[in-house]
């Protein structure tokens, strides 16, 4: 791989000892300050990524930048080695026609909220303490990328019984997040405000990316 590829920079930022100085009110600030340009040379762990990408205009770098940022932060806090560790274990698996870096930076790139970044960055975290698997973290974050980040939100107010109360819509049930029908089945029946139910998906997104 070519070391100016954005992909490789991107996974090299992320087995970085240095992941752990990321400070969230700086680098937000600093981020906020790329409308002015300049300013990345003091987020090195940002800006080594960013550098090696062609923008067409101020706003998409600036954007590109937030991404990043709000992905890598939510990293910081697991030790080196178990970064190093998981990344490395799927680069060398044959299951994936990709690496790491590449399957990362494609998903980061499409995604258009700047809420997304932050849930990718937790479901990845997710996946290097092993509470999920690799495949669940891909599937899960291909659903997130095409699902209107408000919705997303709807699904965090379920209760023991799984019964959905805050909201539901057609895109939460059509990627299998949520159900409109109600199974009371050896269950207490629903308030009557009930939605709908969460499904184990919708569930697992709530408990690694939404918490």
């Amino acid at each position: 791989m070519h070391p100016q590829n954005p992909n490789e920079k991107l996974e090299i930022a992320i087995k970085n000892s240095e992941l752990p100085s990321l400070a969230k009110d700086y680098t937000e600030l600093a981020i906020d300050g790329l409308m002015d340009d300049g300013i990345l040379k003091d987020i090195p762990l940002v800006g080594t990524v960013i550098g090696v990408m062609k923008f067409g205009n101020s706003l998409n770098k600036h954007l590109s930048a937030k991404k990043l940022y709000k992905f890598l932060f939510e990293l910081q806090s697991i030790p080196l080695e178990k970064r190093i560790k998981k990344i490395d274990e799927i680069n060398s698996s044959e299951k994936y026609q990709s690496n790491v870096g590449e399957m990362l930076f494609e998903l980061l790139e499409k995604i258009e909220s700047d809420g997304k970044p932050e849930i990718i960055g937790k479901l990845f975290k997710a996946y290097i303490e092993e509470n999920i698997d690799f495949h669940t973290f891909l599937r899960l974050s291909h659903i997130i990328k095409n699902i209107f980040y408000y919705d997303l939100l709807l699904l965090k107010n379920y209760d023991e019984n799984n019964y959905l109360y805050d909201g539901n819509t057609d895109q939460l049930e059509s990627s299998g997040l949520t159900s409109f029908n109600i199974n009371a089945w050896e269950k207490p029946e629903p308030k009557e405000n009930c939605k709908g139910e969460i499904m184990d998906n919708g569930k697992l997104i709530v408990e690694y990316g939404l918490k």
